[in-house]
């Protein structure tokens, strides 16, 4: 059967491989935590950057029927402006003859057509230049933003290592715990194989005498190992028995 102190120092061997184990889990699933966080982030900003592309892309679909649409909007614009009509003082005397008045009504009306035509020809003109400038203002500010994305992508990825250093780190009450319990049970069975003793526990056990067995019993005893020796008569006989 064994002693104590070894049974002692064998449990505290299992003990602090429990403990170093719990650490070595607690560790590693902090190590995941934050795997799985950078994993999430990364994900994020990758799908917000394919929106921006995907939205700077759809910018350019259709890109004649948007045309059309900016240049009605630009000849309704520059048709719809209205020109302030000459006060009295500054008007040509009126006119009773109806000859007059239909040439200038005349005149009125083709000079409306005009500044119409005109207005929907500068729509046109125009209509490539500002839908193309508008559209370059929004892709460049869609780059700026992806430009930020990546920014944010990197400063992410380099605080990754501090977060996978701090998760190392999770276990360490543990870990030490168990290298104390370890180290103790290693001592303990070293000790307690070998016949010593620690913290009074274990060493080598005395070997039980019997109460009648005295100083008379002991001298008989080595008087019959001496006589067991061949010779050894004759040399107390000479010398005499001590």
């Amino acid at each position: 059967m064994c002693d104590p102190l070894t049974i002692a120092g064998v449990a505290l061997s299992g003990v602090s491989t429990a403990l170093n184990a719990a650490a070595q889990s607690k560790i590693q699933g902090a190590r995941d935590d934050a795997m799985a966080a950078e994993r999430i982030r990364q994900k994020g900003l990758d799908q917000e950057a394919d929106a921006l592309n995907t939205t700077s892309r759809d910018r350019y679909q259709n890109f004649e029927g948007q045309q059309a649409d900016k240049s009605a909007q630009l000849g309704d614009y520059f048709t719809g402006q209205e020109v302030a009509q000459p006060s009295a003082e500054a008007a040509l005397p009126t006119t009773s003859s109806n000859i007059t008045v239909q040439e200038v009504n005349k005149q009125k009306g083709q000079a409306k057509d005009f500044t119409n035509r005109t207005g929907t020809a500068l729509g046109e003109l125009r209509s490539f230049g500002d839908l193309l400038g508008d559209v370059s203002r929004l892709q460049a500010r869609d780059a700026g933003s992806i430009g930020q994305i990546g920014s944010f992508k990197k400063g992410s990825s380099a605080v990754l290592p501090y977060e996978l250093e701090a998760a190392n780190s999770k276990g360490g009450g543990l870990k030490l715990f168990g290298d104390i319990l370890g180290g103790l049970g290693g001592i303990a069975t070293s000790a307690g194989l070998s016949g010593g003793s620690l913290f009074g526990l274990g060493g080598a056990k005395a070997s039980a005498v019997s109460p009648g067995f005295g100083a008379s019993g002991m001298a008989a005893a080595r008087a019959l190992d001496r006589a067991s020796v061949p010779g050894y008569a004759g040399v107390s006989s000479l010398y005499g028995a001590r």
